[in-house]
């Protein structure tokens, strides 16, 4: 079923509206609402996304670990991501808590990392959601958003409205319908990442690997891309370099979580439910995994009326976040270096 084929939706006209009722609406078409989409849909469900115009990726890079190879396989959207030119990478330089040095992927049971094109990523995953029949609806704003005997009606652009029993919360770290509906979310620290492309170059073509470096306000890397090499530093808010901030792009890297209630018939993935700094590496991977669950969940649900697997979703998403909170502790305690700086102060303990 293409974007434009709806014949698995009930589609009727009220008054000027076209009205699309489904069993699950997603908004968001990122990695973790297309993965969503497509479980949904192999667990029998109608199932719409809602996405925004595209907006480029201010960095348009990103390096995801190897295990991003199984869930790409498990939802189908392998092959052409295998195709699609992003860079394998096999080493790192660091220098973490000391001098520099070199981490090899070779080893790892996790195979080699992969050094993205995020505009290429997120676009080939929408041609295959597309593909295996998920619908793509474009819109621009959402005129009114309300809930009665427990269904969703979702207006859009004074033109569209879509009725669903349950909503999906994928819009990243905007957490547009989260906020919309007042869900509280539980921001741990300021983060943020100043980033710039730099273009192909003779010299670049010597760099294939992944730099990580700590400073005394933070750290940064650089990483391959397929149209060059991607910068970023990392540091909070009220740290960042006023020179800087004119000169590279400003992004929201902090960690934070979105809480929310099993039985108000909706819940957030991805980005919208937890955000994970970069130094982790693999919030996209873990998005998909956990975009997966909450599928399968909310499948169960409408199946038996029964909140006993969003419980079990949102235990496991929280527990998750907890033990991350703990191990990106132990990361950035493991440079000791700068600990009476404000940056560093904040983040480790003593060792």
């Amino acid at each position: 079923m293409s974007v434009l084929d709806y014949r698995a939706i009930r589609t009727v006209l009220r008054g000027c509206y076209l009205v699309r009722e489904v069993d699950v609406c997603i908004l968001g078409a990122g990695p973790a609402g297309l993965a969503a989409a497509v479980q949904l849909r192999r667990n029998g469900r109608d199932v719409i996304v809602l996405d925004r115009p595209p907006v480029k990726k201010p960095w348009g890079g990103e390096t995801f670990t190897g295990t991003i190879q199984t869930t790409l396989k498990e939802l189908g959207f392998w092959d052409r991501f295998e195709t699609a030119g992003h860079l394998p990478g096999y080493e790192r330089v660091s220098a973490w808590g000391g001098e520099p040095h070199t981490e090899s992927s070779i080893m790892s049971t996790t195979g080699n990392v992969w050094h993205v094109d995020r505009d290429q990523f997120d676009l080939d995953l929408r041609r295959d959601a597309e593909h295996l029949g998920v619908p793509i609806l474009s819109y621009l704003r959402i005129d009114c958003l309300e809930r009665s005997r427990g269904k969703w009606s979702l207006r859009l652009d004074s033109t569209s409205e879509v009725l669903a029993p349950f909503l999906i919360d994928s819009t990243g770290r905007s957490r547009v319908l989260a906020k919309k509906l007042g869900a509280p979310v539980r921001a741990t620290d300021w983060l943020m990442g100043l980033t710039c492309r730099v273009e192909h170059s003779e010299r670049s073509e010597l760099i294939p690997s992944m730099t990580l470096e700590a400073t005394p306000y933070g750290w940064w890397y650089a990483a391959p891309t397929p149209a060059g090499h991607v910068v970023a530093l990392f540091t909070d808010r009220d740290l960042a370099p006023p020179e800087l901030r004119k000169k590279m792009q400003p992004v929201a890297a902090n960690s934070a979580f979105t809480e929310w209630r099993p039985e108000d018939g909706w819940l957030p993935i991805g980005d919208a439910c937890a955000s994970h700094d970069p130094l982790c590496g693999w919030g996209v991977v873990r998005a998909m995994r956990n975009a997966m669950l909450a599928a399968d969940a909310v499948s169960c649900y409408l199946s038996t009326g029964s909140l006993e697997a969003l419980c079990d979703y949102q235990e496991h998403c929280q527990s998750q976040f907890q033990k991350y909170l703990q191990g990106l502790t132990a990361r950035y305690s493991m440079e000791q270096r700068w600990s009476d700086s404000p940056f560093w102060g904040r983040r480790i303990t003593a060792v």
